[in-house]
């Protein structure tokens, strides 16, 4: 660990003198300096997130010799549920950030709900029907998801738009109540887990389904076979395709067009014809329809109120890494952040954790408005 701690001391400090002398030399004849400084500092941040790729990749050859690509590329396979489940979960987010210009903390609360429903789901087709597992999960899926998109459209139509505090941090202290609320009433709904009451979600595919990944070997970049389970592969398409259908929403259709009114300013969106309650209801329920499936995705264990904590913890972290004013900068950083944690155990062990968040926190501190966040500056 003290090894890694000083190749990337040392890299980051080169970085900073370059910096520094880029700002006093040569800053001064460019005409739009604050951009300019945000894209070099971004430039930082990446060569930084390179080098440590290189420090990874460097510490696996010398464990694993010629096989130092196959197990970074293993690792990035095996990371595949969770970088699926936190881009969801990370997207869920900012969208009720754009829309209500609030932050979630009840979001794993309402994928949480989602997947106590999708249990339950599998529970009673496994009593009353001979399906099979695939099948029966892609039911459970979709009956769960939207279970969570309800839940998501009753917060808001119910809770969040007949409260007497509808300010930002007033619809927190409410999501925050609702954290306590549904944390103890999810047991009390859906029952406690045990062995007579089975709350689990089964894979798609079992694990020994496994496809190999021959298209490495045929392009010459790894000479060892490597493959993935058929569960992994189908989560990677299906989270692809609800991110793709997600964006595309937002960008040709005139819901889309009213969420970037509405995250622009509310009151004007309204002013000019826009229906931002449904908006934000929307948002709500698309919301929990996405954390419904991260939670699922996540969930090939018993389930218990507890499941999304760590993926919420680690979407705000993306969120406020890739900036809440975009949709791309959070989603390069949920992918980032769960491989960084993984390819990090090579070389801190059970440190990873803390060491991918020592460094975004050292990054906020130097950007707070994010990767892909701009300053904005308001004329009193």
């Amino acid at each position: 660990m003290g090894a890694f701690w000083l190749d990337f001391g040392i890299a980051a400090a080169i970085l900073f003198v370059a910096y520094n002398i880029f700002k006093i030399f040569f800053l001064k004849y460019f005409k739009n300096q604050a951009k300019v400084k945000s894209r070099v500092i971004n430039l930082i941040v990446f060569l930084l997130i390179i080098y440590t790729f290189v420090i990874v990749y460097q510490t696996a050859q010398a464990k694993f010799d010629d096989r130092a690509l196959a197990y970074m590329i293993l690792q990035f396979i095996n990371q595949i549920p969770n970088i699926a489940s936190l881009a969801l979960a990370t997207t869920a987010i900012v969208l009720i950030y754009k829309t209500s210009t609030t932050t979630n903390f009840a979001q794993s609360m309402m994928a949480t709900f989602g997947a106590y429903s999708a249990a339950k789901a599998v529970q009673y087709i496994g009593a009353n029907y001979e399906w099979s597992t695939t099948t029966t999960v892609i039911v459970a899926l979709f009956a769960g998801s939207f279970v969570a998109f309800l839940l998501g459209v009753f917060i808001d139509t119910v809770i969040i738009r007949y409260s007497k505090d509808k300010t930002p941090i007033g619809k927190q202290m409410i999501t925050m109540g609702l954290v306590i609320i549904l944390m103890g009433l999810m047991p009390m709904i859906f029952g406690f887990n045990s062995t007579n009451n089975p709350l689990v979600i089964p894979q798609l595919f079992p694990a020994s389904e496994k496809i190999p990944l021959t298209f490495l070997n045929t392009w010459g970049i790894i000479e060892m076979q490597l493959s993935m389970t058929k569960h992994s592969l189908y989560i990677l398409i299906f989270s692809v395709f609800l991110l793709v259908l997600l964006f595309s929403l937002l960008r040709f259709t005139k819901w889309g067009l009213g969420v970037r009114a509405t995250a622009s300013n509310e009151r004007v969106a309204s002013m000019m014809g826009v229906n931002t309650k449904l908006i934000t209801a929307l948002s709500w329920g698309i919301a929990g329809f996405l954390g419904g499936v991260a939670a699922i995705i996540k969930a090939p264990t018993d389930i218990n109120p507890a499941l999304m904590v760590s993926t919420q913890v680690n979407g705000f972290v993306a969120a406020v890494l890739g900036s809440f004013t975009s949709f791309s900068g959070p989603l390069i950083a949920s992918i980032l952040i769960p491989l960084l944690q993984g390819l990090m155990v090579s070389l801190v062990g059970n440190w990873n954790f803390t060491v991918v968040y020592a460094i975004i926190l050292a990054f906020v501190l130097i950007k707070p408005e994010g990767l892909f966040g701009k300053k904005v500056d308001k004329k009193v």
